[in-house]
């Protein structure tokens, strides 16, 4: 089969947040940011390394639709077309296959997303459309099947994908993950537009460096481990240092997202990597996520040399019994301590908080209301449950019957999409929109997140996010 051009594409069907972990609404976060779609734009460098030349577009971001996405394809006469979803999404998306298929019968189709890995067979059942789909980590797969294709070979012993023969589906087994993670190139920034993604702080080019992939962590609402495994494995400090260089010196970015499910986890690496940014003398500005138990001052005092200006925490709940039934492996009192430590070392908090799962109950919610204004970071987000594919949440609220849609798309981390034992899903939503304007209303808040910017700049974009989410909590 010819394999000549590939189009790799965020569909037209919502801004969504389209990583394996987070498939949540960008309009429902406090940090309202538009991320780049990194996922294809390691899928390109891999094509590109075939020499297959590649297009990149994030129609969501580009605020491009359907139309926009027919002319493209049309233009382009794509070869592969490989599809970026969600799970609340894929309904839609798979629209993109249809379009294709009128343009470009032959065109081959690929699926990839966390539902993918859990429903190999069952999603090519459901959408006939595709032909292919990856699960697990994408890249070697990739490569191979693209091999494959290009010399006419059979697909039946590619690790990790689920694919159509005639009338036939047959899911091949999981790939091992990948242990050395420098094998893989760097993501292919060039493809991007990065006037798309800015940092709602200073409205400079922003993008994401994954660094990491694996979490020990076993929170039975998160899709990490079915991904990536429980162990942590990470690039070499060197290796992700030279692709912060070709973000400053190819594209002028320096503003970055470190992903990784516990950036913090392995001390030695983080003082490491931070002390290699600090030696270049590259000057950048970066957040990451942790974990409220793999903090210290050491580490904090690296970072914040370095250029960390904001770090990320999943506290999820104020509630210590629900802490242990989500099996979250942190207490409230390493939550209080690792929020003072952060802020003392003069880095922002974001603090996550999950609220909707079985067992909610009014106390529990008001307890986390407490204690988030205890901890009082400098951004928070309330997301309700959401019960991803092959997750222990999903597996309960199956078996308890607590879920109340009919597909993924009808819900989101706004609009509940599964009861708790005493309250409904409209009680949920409602609870949840309560308490972030509790949060936002507090004079305090509104003061320090306002007037101590340090920059007018910085306060103008400060105000604008709050109206915009104000808006947008107001429609919800």
């Amino acid at each position: 089969m010819k394999i000549e051009r590939a189009l790799l594409i965020s569909p037209p069907s919502g801004l969504y947040r389209r990583d394996d972990r987070c498939q949540c609404k960008v309009e429902d976060q406090t940090v309202a940011v538009i991320f780049p779609p990194m996922e294809l734009g390691y899928m390109a460098a891999i094509l590109e390394k075939e020499g297959i030349e590649c297009q990149i577009r994030d129609y969501p971001a580009e605020k491009g639709g359907w139309d926009k996405y027919k002319e493209n394809f049309q233009a382009f006469q794509p070869d592969l077309l490989i599809l970026n979803t969600t799970t609340p999404t894929l309904d839609n998306d798979i629209f993109a296959a249809k379009l294709a298929r009128e343009i470009k019968p032959e065109v081959f189709i690929l699926g990839r997303g966390e539902y993918f890995s859990v429903h190999q067979k069952e999603a090519l059942e459901k959408y006939p459309l595709l032909d292919a789909a990856l699960h697990g980590e994408p890249e070697l797969t990739l490569a191979e099947l693209v091999l494959a294709l290009k010399e006419d070979k059979p697909l039946d012993d590619i690790l990790g994908m689920a694919y159509r023969k005639g009338q036939l589906i047959y899911a091949n087994a999981s790939r091992p993950l990948l242990n050395e993670l420098d094998q893989l190139p760097y993501p292919s920034r060039h493809l991007m537009n990065h006037s798309l993604y800015r940092s709602p702080e200073n409205n400079r080019p922003i993008t994401v460096i994954h660094t990491q992939r694996g979490c020990p962590a076993r929170c039975i609402f998160c899709s990490v481990v079915i991904t990536s495994g429980q162990k942590v494995r990470k690039r070499t400090p060197q290796n992700v240092l030279g692709e912060i260089r070709e973000c400053v010196e190819r594209h002028g970015i320096r503003d970055f997202l470190f992903h990784a499910d516990t950036f913090t986890w392995d001390k030695e690496w983080v003082i490491e990597l931070c002390r290699l940014i600090i030696e270049s003398g590259l000057k950048i500005r970066w957040g990451c996520n942790s974990r409220v138990d793999s903090v210290d001052p050491e580490r904090l005092h690296w970072l914040k040399k370095a250029g960390c200006w904001v770090m990320a925490f999943g506290i999820e709940s104020g509630d210590e019994e629900t802490l242990k039934k989500m099996k979250k492996g942190t207490t409230l009192e390493e939550a209080r301590i690792a929020m003072k430590m952060v802020r003392k070392a003069g880095i922002k908090t974001h603090a996550f908080m999950v609220m909707g799962l079985p067992w909610e109950t009014q106390e529990t919610f008001r307890k986390s209301i407490k204690f988030l204004k205890e901890l009082d970071p400098d951004f928070f987000d309330f997301n309700l449950a959401y019960p991803l594919p092959g997750t222990e949440l999903m597996k309960l609220a199956e078996k308890e019957n607590l879920l109340v849609y009919v597909n993924p798309s009808e819900g989101s981390y706004a609009q509940a999409v599964l009861r708790s034992y005493q309250l409904t899903p409209e009680e949920l939503t409602l609870m949840r929109k309560k308490a972030l304007w509790e949060m936002y209303l507090r004079p305090r808040y509104i003061f320090r997140t306002l007037f101590t910017t340090g920059s007018p700049v910085k306060t103008w974009h400060y105000l604008k996010a709050a109206v915009k989410r104000s808006l947008n909590l107001i429609k919800s």
